[in-house]
């Protein structure tokens, strides 16, 4: 029972910085944690928004407590505003399952309230962002992983030398760039993105996998069924 209390408190200590899809400190709008998993990563929901609000950042509506004072990223938009897609922080952050390939456009269009053909088109201008993110999820989306690697890297490097570590960022940022790396056949570079991931969230089946299967096609592959092991 005190252990679950401890969890359950780990969670509601969660702060958050909601921006919304302007980019600008959302008002009324509150995120709740839920209970911390082993690794004391929450599944996040919002509670409290006026009209649609819906939650883009962090990846996968999950987050861990940082390694410092800081609030936790999060971007919360107003269903099919328009607007925030403008935003090329907030495009970039509906888009990173896209480049992922764990959704579809037309997947993320529905959950956010935007017609398909001007999500991509917003994805689509992402390149030029001055954001390496951003940037390097545009780039990734138009089929240049070479160029989106570098972008990613950087933005990798960023969140990683931050003075208070946000291993909501590190997560979402090592993904991104190991899935660059590895459609530009780079599979052993790609694996050690993924273990940087995976350090930040040792129980995410989707950046085991992601490391498991670049091993694989470096030629690995006594140490990807290591690693499909631990579970």
């Amino acid at each position: 029972m005190k252990l679950a209390v401890l969890l359950l408190l780990a969670g509601a200590a969660l702060r958050f910085d909601i921006t919304d899809g302007r980019g600008k400190r959302a008002s009324g709008v509150v995120i709740e944690p839920g209970a911390p998993d082993a690794d004391g990563w929450s599944a996040l929901s919002v509670v409290k928004g006026k009209g649609e609000p819906v939650l883009v950042w962090p990846l996968d509506a999950s987050a861990k407590a940082p390694d410092g004072p800081e609030p936790i990223p999060a971007m919360v938009i107003q269903r099919g505003d328009e607007k925030a897609l403008a935003n090329a922080r907030v495009v970039a952050a509906i888009a990173a399952p896209v480049v992922l390939g764990v959704s579809s456009i037309e997947e993320r269009a529905r959950e956010t309230g935007f017609s398909a053909p001007d999500l991509a088109k917003a994805m689509a201008g992402l390149e030029s962002s001055p954001d390496a993110l951003a940037s390097g999820v545009g780039l990734l989306y138009a089929n240049k992983p070479a160029a989106a690697a570098d972008k990613l890297a950087q933005a990798l490097r960023e969140r990683q030398r931050q003075l208070t570590r946000m291993p909501s960022e590190i997560y979402a940022a090592a993904m991104i760039y190991g899935r660059a790396l590895a459609l530009e056949n780079k599979f052993d570079d790609a694996a050690v993105a993924f273990l940087a991931a995976l350090k930040e969230r040792p129980a995410s089946e989707a950046a085991r996998n992601a490391r498991a299967e670049a091993l694989v096609k470096a030629g690995k592959p006594e140490a990807a069924e290591q690693i499909l092991k631990v579970r």
